[in-house]
């Protein structure tokens, strides 16, 4: 693994584990999800349903933040999109 994955993949494993820490610990363990982030949000639809946009909205911010990307004006529609982008914008950044 390149150290920028490393990188992004520890700074996605941080902010989701930030962000789902509202739910409780067994339920923040849940973090080794940076490349499918689908299997995240279905799990987060799964479990919390109509408040899975909060999380979702938190991890998107934890995330951004730790990476030093911009966050998107328009984050609340796919999430799983914002994650890969991130991660590209991220890859793009420390490339520069």
């Amino acid at each position: 693994m390149t150290t920028t994955r490393y990188k992004f993949n520890e700074a996605y494993k941080q902010a989701v584990e930030e962000a789902l820490s509202i739910l409780g610990k067994n339920v923040s363990v849940v973090t080794d999800t940076g490349d499918n982030p689908k299997l995240l949000s279905d799990a987060l639809e799964a479990v919390i349903d109509g408040g899975s946009r909060i999380v979702q909205r938190r991890i998107l911010r934890l995330l951004y933040n730790r990476i030093g990307v911009e966050l998107p004006f328009a984050m609340t529609t796919n999430f799983e999109d914002k994650i890969l982008t991130a991660k590209k914008e991220y890859e793009k950044a420390t490339f520069l």
